[in-house]
Formats: C-alpha cells, sequence, structure tokens
C-alpha cells in the first residue's frame, strides 16, 4: 500500500513538472512564459482581454475604458494558468488609443478567475493592422 502511495507520488511530481515546463530558446525552463503566437484570431485571448479591462471598469466604479483588442500575450503554467497581456483600449471620452498590461490569473478546476494587475504599458509603439 505504501508503494503504491509513493509511486503515484512520484508519477503525479512527474506530470507536473512536465505540465510546468515550456521551451524557450531552445532549452527547457520550468515555469516559464511562453509567448502566444495567434494572438490576433485567439478567441480565448481575446476574452481574456476584454475580461481583463471591463474588471478593470468594475473595480473603478464605471466604464472608464473600451476594450479593443489584444496585441500581445504570454501565458504561464502556474497553480492553473497566469496570463500576461498587453491590451489596446479607448478612453470613453475618445482621443487616441492606450496601451495597458494586464495579468489575468485562471483556475479552471475552481472556475476561477482573477485580475491580478492591470495598468499603463510603457510600450510607446501599438501593434498596427
Amino acid at each position: 500500500m505504501a508503494n503504491l502511495s509513493i509511486i503515484t507520488l512520484s508519477i503525479m511530481i512527474l506530470i507536473s513538472i512536465s505540465i510546468s515546463s515550456s521551451v524557450a530558446n531552445g532549452r527547457l525552463v520550468l515555469g516559464g512564459r511562453t509567448k502566444v503566437d495567434d494572438v490576433k484570431t485567439n478567441q480565448e485571448i481575446q476574452a481574456m482581454g476584454k475580461y481583463s479591462v471591463e474588471e478593470y471598469n468594475r473595480k473603478n466604479n464605471g466604464e472608464l475604458l473600451t476594450f479593443s483588442r489584444v496585441v500581445e500575450a504570454e501565458q504561464q503554467v502556474v497553480a492553473g494558468m497566469k496570463y500576461y497581456l498587453k491590451i489596446e483600449t479607448f478612453s470613453k471620452n475618445g482621443g487616441d488609443p492606450n496601451v495597458f498590461e494586464a495579468v489575468v490569473e485562471v483556475k479552471p478546476w475552481l472556475r476561477s478567475k482573477k485580475l491580478l494587475k492591470f495598468s499603463p504599458s510603457p510600450a510607446l509603439l501599438l501593434v498596427k493592422d
């Protein structure tokens, strides 16, 4: 019985290490961020960006920003999944687009999604399409 528990635990640890590993520049990085290549067409990433703007507006007592699109995204396997997003927005008062950086943590087994960070991006250039 104890041997079975040790084997099961060992297998679970190996699976966890495999899942939380990513490849960056041809080398293995545990828990590393990976770039999302298909940001423009990835509906899950675009929905995550919209959620981020809506949460920001809700926490600031009003609709201050309008979601335009996610222009860059990275993901990281943690205890769940963490998304690092660069989001193009417009002010409700009009004007030029702005870019914000957001971090969202998702834990599907808990049905949990949480905005951890939302702040202006130091990026000066927007991706033009």
